[in-house]
This record gives C-alpha cells, sequence and structure tokens, in this order.
C-alpha cells in the first residue's frame, strides 16, 4: 500500500511538472512560429520591392531605382546568409547579422535562432529549409539579373527590357510560391503545436485527476480501515472493561458465601454447650476454608489464562458439592439441606460461568430461605433434553412477588428483604449463561418456593 501511494504521489508530481514544461516548450515553438511568420512577411516584401524597382531601373535607368532594389534585395540576402549560418551551426554571430539584415526584430532572434537549431532536421521544418532554400536561389538569380542590368546600363550597352520583365516576373511568381508554401508550413507547425498542446492539457489533467482520486480512495481507506480499528479497539476495551467489572462483581460475590457460612458456624459455635462436638465445627471451618483457598486459586489460574473462555469437561457433582459446602449455614447458624439428583454429570462448558451460574443461584436460595418452615431445602437435578442439558435449581424459599419476575436478572434490582444484598447475582448468573449460549426461566410461587430452569447445550 506504501509503495503504491509513492507512486501516485510521483505519476502526479511528474504529470504536474510534465504540464509546466510542455506548456513552457508550447509557448516557445508557438512564439517561434509567430517570429518566423514575421520573417516570412519581411522576407516576402523585401523582395517584391526589389523587383518593383527593378523593373522601374530598366525602364527610367534611374540610378536611384537600383539604389533602391540594392538596399530591397539584400533583406531577403541576409535571411540567406542565417540559414546558411545556422545549418552550419555558427548561431553566435552571423546568423544574428543576417536575421537583422532581413528587417527581423532583435527580440525575435533568440527564437528564430532556437527554433531552426532545435527543429532543423525535423520532417516538419526540414522542408519548409529546403523551400526556403530554393526562394534564396531564385533570389539569386534575381539578384544578379539586377547587377548585369546595371553594368550595360552603366557601359551605354543596349538590354531586353521586355525579356528580362518577363523574366523578373517569372522569378518574382514563382519566390510567391515558395514564400506561400513556407508560410503554409509554419501555419501547420503552429496548429501542430496546438493540437498536441490541447491532447496533452485533456491526457495529463486526467492522469492527475485519476491519480488524485486513486490517492483520495486510499486515503479515505486508510482513514476508514483507521477509524474502524479505532472503533473496534473502543469496542474491545468497552468489552474488556465490562469483562473486568464483571469479573469483580463475580469474585465480590462469590467471596460473600462462605464467609456467610463461617459466620453461621461461628453462631453455633457461640451456643454450642458440648465441647466434644467443637472439633467437628472446626473441621466443617476448615473445609470452608480450604473451599475458599480453592476458589481463590482458581480465580487467580482464570486471570493467567489467557483464553479465559476455554472450555473443559466439568464435573457437576464436584461442584455442587463444593457449592453446597460454601453454603451449609444460614447466617443464624441453621443448616441448609441439600437434594441432588444429577442424571448428567459432566457437562462441556466453561468451568468460571457454570462456578457463577451454581454459585449464585444456590446462594441466592440460601440468603431467600423461609424461616417459618420446619426445614430449609435445595434441590438440584440435571437431565437431557433436545441436546440440551437442563439444570434445576429448586427452593421452598419465600418465593419472588409476580410484579418482580421480571427485573430480578437487572443489574442492582434488590427485592428489598435481603438489605445486604448488592444486586448483582442473578444479573451475573444469567449473563454467564448467554456467554455459554444457554437461557435461563424462572418459576416461582409468592411463599412456596422458587425453581430456576438453566439450559446449556452439550
Amino acid at each position: 500500500m506504501k509503495r503504491v501511494i509513492i507512486s501516485l504521489t510521483v505519476i502526479v508530481l511528474i504529470a504536474t511538472a510534465a504540464i509546466s514544461i510542455t506548456h513552457s516548450y508550447a509557448v516557445k515553438i508557438i512564439s517561434s512560429t509567430r517570429a518566423y511568420t514575421n520573417f516570412e512577411a519581411q522576407y516576402a516584401k523585401g523582395e517584391k520591392d526589389a523587383t518593383r524597382h527593378l523593373i522601374n531601373y530598366l525602364n527610367s535607368h534611374d540610378e536611384v531605382d537600383y539604389l533602391y532594389f540594392k538596399s530591397d534585395i539584400s533583406i531577403p540576402k541576409g535571411d540567406s546568409i542565417a540559414r546558411e549560418a545556422l545549418t552550419l551551426g555558427k548561431v553566435s554571430g552571423i546568423a544574428r547579422i543576417g536575421f537583422l539584415m532581413g528587417g527581423n526584430n532583435k527580440e525575435d532572434l533568440p527564437q528564430l535562432v532556437w527554433f531552426f537549431s532545435e527543429f532543423k532536421n525535423k520532417p516538419f521544418f526540414k522542408k519548409a529549409i529546403e523551400t526556403w532554400q530554393q526562394a534564396d536561389v531564385l533570389v539569386g538569380k534575381l539578384n544578379a539579373i539586377g547587377i548585369t542590368v546595371h553594368g550595360n546600363i552603366a557601359a551605354g550597352q543596349p538590354v531586353d527590357g521586355d525579356g528580362l520583365i518577363l523574366q523578373i516576373n517569372t522569378i518574382s511568381d514563382n519566390l510567391s510560391i515558395k514564400q506561400q508554401n513556407f508560410s503554409s508550413i509554419m501555419g501547420d507547425t503552429s496548429r501542430m503545436v496546438d493540437h498536441y498542446v490541447f491532447i496533452f492539457d485533456l491526457v495529463i489533467p486526467f492522469i492527475i485527476l485519476v491519480c488524485s482520486a486513486l490517492l483520495a480512495g486510499i486515503m479515505l481507506r486508510k482513514l476508514h480501515t483507521s477509524q474502524k480499528v479505532i472503533l473496534d479497539q473502543n469496542v474491545a476495551l468497552n468489552n474488556m472493561n465490562e469483562r473486568i467489572k464483571k469479573f469483580a462483581y463475580s469474585v465480590t460475590h462469590d467471596l460473600r458465601s462462605p464467609i456467610a457460612s463461617l459466620t453461621g458456624l461461628v453462631s453455633v459455635l457461640e451456643r454450642e454447650k458440648d465441647i466434644a462436638k467443637l472439633p467437628d465445627y472446626t473441621e466443617m471451618m476448615r473445609e470452608t476454608l480450604e473451599l475458599q483457598d480453592k476458589y481463590i486459586r482458581d480465580v487467580l489460574n482464570t486471570i493467567r489464562n489467557e483464553n479465559s473462555n476455554k472450555e473443559e469437561i466439568c464435573n457437576l457433582m464436584e461442584l455442587v458439592n463444593d457449592i453446597k459446602n460454601q453454603n451449609s449455614f444460614f447466617a443464624d447458624g441453621h443448616k441448609v439441606n441439600f437434594l441432588s439428583e444429577l442424571e448428567i454429570w459432566e457437562l462441556k462448558c466453561n468451568i468460571a460461568d457454570i462456578k457463577v451460574v451454581f454459585n449464585n443461584l444456590i446462594s441466592n436460595a440460601v440468603k431467600y430461605a423461609d424461616f417459618n418452615k420446619p426445614e430449609q431445602w435445595i434441590k438440584v437435578k440435571s437431565y437431557r433434553k433436545d441436546q440440551q442439558c437442563i439444570i434445576e435449581i429448586e427452593d421452598n424459599g419465600l418465593g419472588i412477588k409476580p410484579e418482580q419476575k421480571e427485573n430480578i436478572f437487572k443489574k442492582y434490582f434488590k427485592s428489598g428483604i435481603n438489605k445486604k444484598s448488592m444486586g448483582l447475582g442473578l444479573y451475573l448468573a444469567k449473563q454467564a449463561i448467554e456467554d455459554m449460549n444457554g437461557t435461563i426461566t424462572v418459576k416461582s410461587l409468592l411463599g412456596k418456593g422458587t425453581s430456576f430452569i438453566v439450559s446449556l447445550p452439550l
């Protein structure tokens, strides 16, 4: 991509420079053809005036007419000197003097010399030079007639006036044809330059436009890609931030369950009068602390693991037993009864997510137990249904009010019964289930109990 941008930029720069160079060159050529057009006009005028004065001299024998003839004929003769000098490569001195003798403006001399030197071997101007040379030969003949006539008249010899006038007119007519050809060639040259400049002015801006459009397209695409990368990074950062917040909420929430169980055991110890039972309670506290330590180590492993969404085989029985031991006692020390009916023991899923689900649903069942009932129980079931693993967590607790069912999975929602609740348990459980492409529904009767039904793909 970088090479393409550099290449297109170079093309645009070269094309832009080419326009400047071409226009400068075209202006110089057109200026030179204008100078040669003026040169041809002076050449033709000098030849015509010389012809007229020579015919007058033949009729009048007046020396003044001959002097006019010599002055006029020097104009095409000067141009002839310039042509011969330029043909031989003698540019600096003789050519300029010859053009000045030909009546050309001194401001036009650089264009006349440059154009001849630059294009003398090019077919279009080479033909013009040949025509010029042929005209110079005719001028030479006209000059020779003038010299002969002047010599004869000065010597008192008779001259054939009518014959010479016919000869002079013939030369003049031929010179007119040569001059017209030369003028036509220079006109064609000017039109050719205009034509190529016009085509060039169409092609080069088109190239610049195309390259600029490609550059703009590439830059816009790069900008769009950069914006997309930034947006993707922002989404990734937001997702990461949400995962971090969710993870922090989950860890904080899950750490409270074993603490509540330990608090319950402490309450039992405070009321226990039989010293012989103390080792049993301390063993249960040890087990709870070991489970808590295992949970913390699992959290650390999850943090270290680059792929936190890795799936593995989860043993549901071990998982339920661990969570049961963490939530065995209420805060006031009463024990909760756990019942298990697991038809499916193993499930391929994200172990961190499944722990969040079980821990939150079971800890909620413990928190919202009905103390007015003679027994508090929680039942965990698993079975297969339509290529799905169905997990039901049922309790005989307080139940959920009908108007609260739509809100229980929202973040920070609290029923108002448990003042210590953070309102995150069910929200975290639902998020974890959705991360595993599962669903969760609830059935509850106020005062009778609640049943959460989780469906996960097998």
